[in-house]
């Protein structure tokens, strides 16, 4: 990975160096092109993380020192979010994540119950939500909320053996539906996934905007993995293209299904699972925490607010982070006072922070409140930078 030379006369501004993780859905070849490291190996590289997240910090480029010890050591302000890109190969588990109050009730509930962090049956691994922003950097495609009724019941009509599950859903509502979907202990339930699954297993060249399409991928992966297939019919399915920004607020199922994007995040693992996964549901209190009324994807795209300095900023509800875009396209010197802890990541080209410190492409930079900034982009740079919000 590109590890630049830092100028440690000046603590305000320095280089960093984040971590990748491993997880079994990324790609191979996306971040270590975008980092400047190899992969011989082809394993899956799937998100560089940049923040102070305990289980992968990010470190200070020429010293042997965790960010968030270095902050403590300046007296900074802790990180309130943490940076990632992500590639995503394979699909990502069908989630949702709570709001602080149902967060911090969770963790001490099963903190009381001696179920350990590291437990498979545990939901709360800490007492934060987890709010996100994805910017999507090539075209990206996710599963964001629920779906009109009437467009669940057309999908559903169109196979016979699905017939239980949209009578339920005209007859009793969303939330009864969407729950039968979820009793997999159910011989109804178990027997539309496996009818379902059987004849996607023996269709080709199905449409990437269905769900079936999405589903028969997740089934060529996971052949014996079934359980949960039925809320991708419940889900909005978009496709985002490169530049967008969507927002996941608490209580709003979504997942991830394939591309690559810039992801703002609060530091917390807290995540309930309600398919394409093998990990533990935990089927009660997914659904106590998830908000089950149709919601419009359009409503949680953001559009960024240009600023007098050039910054294209991707202003949502959250009161923890804020991320922008930094582009030379907008203007060529953007320039700035820091009042929070800040990082910049190098996306594309490079770019050159108060004519002292050199950012190329896939190096990032931690900035701390009193430096002045400007910031020289060559003509193809992008940059973006995560910030903490008082």
């Amino acid at each position: 990975m590109q590890c630049g030379i830092t100028d440690m006369t000046n603590h305000k501004a320095v280089k960093i160096q984040g971590r990748v993780q491993a997880y079994q859905w990324g790609g191979t070849n996306f971040l270590p092109e975008l980092l400047g490291y190899t992969n011989p190996s082809q394993r899956p590289q799937a998100e560089y993380w940049l923040g102070a997240h305990p289980c992968a910090p990010a470190s200070i480029s020429g010293r042997e020192i965790a960010l968030g010890d270095f902050l403590s050591e300046q007296q900074a302000p802790p990180l309130q979010f943490l940076l990632k890109i992500l590639d995503v190969r394979d699909m990502l588990s069908i989630q949702v994540h709570p709001n602080k109050e149902q967060a911090k009730a969770g963790f001490a509930r099963e903190n009381a119950l001696g179920i350990a962090l590291d437990a498979k049956n545990r939901n709360y691994k800490d007492a934060n939500d987890k709010p996100e922003l994805m910017v999507a950097l090539s075209e990206f495609w996710l599963l964001h909320g629920f779906r009109p009724i009437a467009q669940i019941a057309e999908l559903l009509e169109n196979k016979s053996y699905l017939a239980p599950l949209r009578d339920i859903l005209l007859k009793d509502g969303l939330a009864q539906a969407f729950a039968h979907a979820l009793e997999f202990s159910s011989s109804a339930t178990q027997t539309m996934q496996q009818t379902l699954a059987q004849e996607l297993r023996d269709k080709s060249a199905l449409d990437k905007n269905t769900p079936e399409f999405w589903i028969q991928r997740w089934l060529e992966k996971n052949p014996t993995v079934e359980n949960g297939i039925l809320t991708l019919y419940f889900l909005n399915l978009i496709k985002v293209e490169p530049g967008m920004a969507v927002y996941q607020p608490d209580g709003l199922l979504h997942a991830y299904l394939e591309g690559q994007n810039v992801e703002l995040m609060a530091n917390s693992d807290n995540v309930l699972r309600a398919g394409l996964t093998p990990k533990h549901i935990d089927v009660a209190e997914l659904l106590s925490i998830c908000t089950i009324e149709p919601s419009n994807p359009n409503d949680y795209v953001i559009h960024p607010e240009i600023m007098p300095n050039g910054e294209r900023r991707f202003i949502t509800p959250f009161t923890e982070f804020e991320l922008a875009e930094l582009n030379a396209q907008s203007q060529s010197v953007i320039e700035w006072d820091v009042t929070a802890p800040e990082i910049i990541f190098c996306y594309q080209g490079s770019a050159t922070l108060n004519a002292t410190l050199d950012l190329q492409k896939g190096e990032s930079a931690l900035l701390l409140p009193g430096e002045k900034i400007a910031l020289h982009l060559q003509k193809d740079a992008i940059l973006f930078k995560a910030r903490n919000l008082p």
